[in-house]
């Protein structure tokens, strides 16, 4: 038995402590799966099985508002932005456990909580239709919602006390706090980054059903800004992995694209928005109208009026959309904004700290050895 037999020997018979800092994952190195803590499982089963039951239920959600009232409707968008939002939590609670980040757990629980705030608020706003499909899904939702929320969120407190032995740097870097530093704040720096990508993808989505005379920009925004957004994560997360100079400089570039587009989304968010509705929806089996003051643009009308629609289960609904799509777009652009500028401040942080270990410690599996290759090269 040779030297490479005999350490693969002895690194597979060792206790899960040892072998905890040694699986390397796409992300950087990461816990062993022996290592995590039964409570961490537990914790982790609950949430997929909370993103799955709800985002199940979105869809099929979706399907009747795309059936019965169409895709230009407020709830639709909603709905997306549900769905947007879960992959992003998932993404969270994945990388949480796997990589001992308090930054991630943190902005699950929160998520979730907001998610569950507007879950009841929907359901309660809408509680007097009650004979329809839609309030059936919106009944069980809200069953599924509460139920895990009372599963997950005591689990949430028992990982953060956990999370704040901070177990899992010590290993990586020892016990000054000094040392820890470098990874600390990547991890607040790629959280901020994601949390950031997510609301850029919520504002444009809103931004389109922000139905103006500027819709023909806005459709050619949506397929170009995603790809965008991913593309600043990517390289902002590639920059701190391989300490590259390049991307540092590639990144902060494209950081000028965010604020450009949020100052339009806002101008023309205040210049174009559709206004509300005048009057009350009618509830009646045969049609449902709105009357709206006079518009610059036909399409405004598509989202505060409807006429003659055949007996439906959606027919019957007496109540508008339970947040106006220009106020939600508010709060995703401030949001969106604040987040950004913290990206930028962590991302120099980051950078500041090239040279301290990170790259050698964390991010040194295949992948980041042949891209760094290729960037030098």
């Amino acid at each position: 038995m040779d030297v490479t037999e005999r350490t693969s020997l002895i690194r597979g018979f060792r206790p899960s402590n040892d072998n905890a800092i040694e699986e390397s994952g796409l992300l950087g190195t990461r816990r062993g799966c022996t290592n995590i803590n039964r409570f961490e499982i537990i914790f982790l089963i609950v949430g997929v099985l909370a993103a799955v039951a709800t985002d199940t239920l979105t869809i099929i959600r979706l399907i009747y508002v795309t059936e019965y009232v169409g895709t230009t409707d407020s709830d639709f968008a909603y709905g997306i932005l549900i769905l947007v939002n879960s992959l992003f939590l998932l993404l969270f609670l994945i990388t949480g456990i796997l990589y001992q980040r308090i930054s991630d757990i943190t902005a699950f629980v929160i998520s979730a909580v907001m998610l569950t705030i507007y879950v009841i608020a929907h359901y309660v706003a809408r509680r007097k239709d009650g004979d329809s499909t839609d309030a059936k899904i919106r009944l069980v939702r809200l069953i599924f919602t509460i139920v895990f929320n009372m599963c997950f969120i005591p689990l949430a407190i028992l990982v953060i006390k956990d999370y704040h032995r901070d177990e899992f740097s010590k290993r990586l870097f020892g016990a000054f706090p000094e040392a820890r530093r470098p990874l600390r704040t990547y991890n607040t720096f790629d959280c901020i980054a994601r949390i950031n990508t997510m609301f850029s993808i919520s504002t444009l989505i809103l931004n389109l059903y922000n139905f103006n005379d500027l819709k023909a920009v806005d459709i050619i925004l949506l397929p170009v800004g995603i790809p965008v957004a991913f593309l600043w994560l990517a390289f902002g997360i590639g920059m701190v992995r391989l300490e590259s100079r390049k991307l540092v400089v590639v990144f902060y570039c494209i950081s000028i694209c965010q604020p450009a587009f949020l100052a339009y989304a806002l101008y023309s968010a205040i210049e174009y928005s559709p206004p509300p509705p005048v009057s009350i929806r009618t509830a009646s089996t045969t049609s449902t109208t709105i009357t709206q003051p006079s518009s610059t643009s036909t399409a405004n009308s598509t989202l505060w009026s409807t006429s003659t629609v055949s007996s439906t289960p959606w027919s019957t609904s007496p109540l508008p959309a339970l947040v106006s799509v220009p106020g939600a777009l508010y709060v995703c652009m401030g949001i969106n904004f604040v987040t950004h500028i913290l990206s930028l401040i962590f991302g120099y942080l980051c950078v500041h700290n090239f040279g301290k270990d990170l790259k050698q410690r964390v991010f040194n599996n295949r992948f980041d050895k042949w891209f760094q290759s290729k960037i030098t090269s």
